[in-house]
């Protein structure tokens, strides 16, 4: 844990201690209610994904009427948001395999109705014993493999394992998810995604002896247009709207980048070339490298463990010397927040808050 020294509230935040994550209030509210009153519009109900900041500030911020709880990707993430009492239910958009995971399930929804997903028989199984054991009822929904890189179950299993699920009397069958790929990237299909989904609904909607699904989602901040066009989802699961983040701003241009990296100028000894303290420590660039978001005509070329690279496109010119201040917007907001301790949050340029990234390394 890093023991920072804390500024007061009022600093300027360009007299932060840099490299520091920094996040903009009035962004951050907006591109809450811009996508509240999208998908209002597209009659699809909202679920925060939590792990795209792991805050449980942030998290207070987006409750709202719209709402219909929140997800998150690890049993050990629900775990830290699960003392907000308000939180009507937390969707681990994952499944639990070993008996002590499972039993933290179980103990977990003594506390708030924890959604976890099951893709097995064996799964049913052992998530009923370890519910009768605790004495508690567990929600359990499906997640439906694209037949690609995923957890989940084929569509057509869906049927038998739901159930399975009411035959418990412990459990109690939530629905249906698209089960995330494992390979997000770029090359992630939603729409191969959404056809699995909505094969697996087919077959419930036309099988009378299946329980009715209460949720059907499915998620990609990036994907809000196709989400947005599939009246049959219930929900929408997204997380890097609230920050923003270079892949999504190109994407949904009304989102605004509410975090940034704030980096100093380390070195004046080359031309076109300066050096930042920010590198790849700090902004994290497994899928691709930060936005300069201060000084026109300039970007960040290479980065080392400590320090990043910024260079002067063809034609630019900059006044940046020894000390200047430069903003970052990071290329994947989720694992950029997760390489911090703390956030620094702002409104009108000055400090109003340190708020600590609670759910930060919880991957179990």
């Amino acid at each position: 844990m890093e023991r920072p020294t804390f500024k007061p509230v009022g600093t300027p935040v360009e007299e932060l201690d840099t490299p520091a994550l920094v996040v903009d209030l009035d962004a951050l509210e907006d591109n809450l209610q811009t996508a509240r009153s999208f998908f209002s519009e597209a009659k699809i109900g909202l679920r925060p994904r939590l792990d795209a900041h792991l805050c449980r500030e942030i998290a207070h911020v987006q409750m709202g009427d719209w709402e219909r709880g929140f997800a998150v990707s690890t049993i050990a993430q629900a775990e830290a948001f699960a003392a907000f009492t308000e939180i009507e239910d937390i969707l681990i958009l994952n499944v639990a395999v070993t008996r002590a995971a499972i039993a933290r399930v179980a103990a977990l929804n003594q506390r708030v109705p924890a959604i976890i997903g099951v893709n097995s028989p064996k799964g049913v199984a052992r998530l009923a014993e370890a519910a009768e054991a605790h004495r508690v009822a567990i929600p359990a929904a499906i997640p439906i493999s694209a037949r690609v890189n995923s957890i989940g179950a084929p569509p057509a299993a869906a049927a038998d394992l739901a159930k399975l699920i009411e035959r418990s009397r412990h459990l109690h069958f939530s629905g249906l998810f698209a089960a995330p790929t494992l390979n997000l990237g770029e090359d992630d299909d939603v729409s191969a995604r959404l056809a699995a989904l909505l094969e697996a609904q087919d077959i419930f909607s036309s099988r009378a002896d299946l329980p009715e699904s209460s949720i059907i989602a499915a998620g990609g901040s990036a994907h809000y247009r196709e989400l947005a066009r599939t009246p049959w989802l219930t929900e929408a699961i997204i997380g890097s709207y609230a920050l923003g983040d270079r892949r999504l701003i190109e994407r949904w241009p009304q989102i605004r980048p509410a975090a940034r990296i704030l980096a100093t100028v380390m070195s004046e000894q080359e031309p076109g070339l300066v050096w930042l303290d920010a590198g790849q420590k700090a902004t994290s660039i497994d899928t691709g490298l930060p936005m300069v978001d201060s000084v026109p005509g300039a970007s960040i070329s290479r980065m080392s463990a400590e320090h990043g690279g910024m260079v002067l496109e063809d034609g630019a010119s900059w006044d940046v010397r020894l000390g200047s201040k430069v903003w970052l917007v990071p290329h994947d907001i989720a694992n950029t927040v997760n390489v911090y301790d703390y956030i620094h949050a702002a409104r009108n340029g000055k400090l109003e808050a340190v708020w600590e990234v609670a759910a930060r390394g919880r991957y179990d």
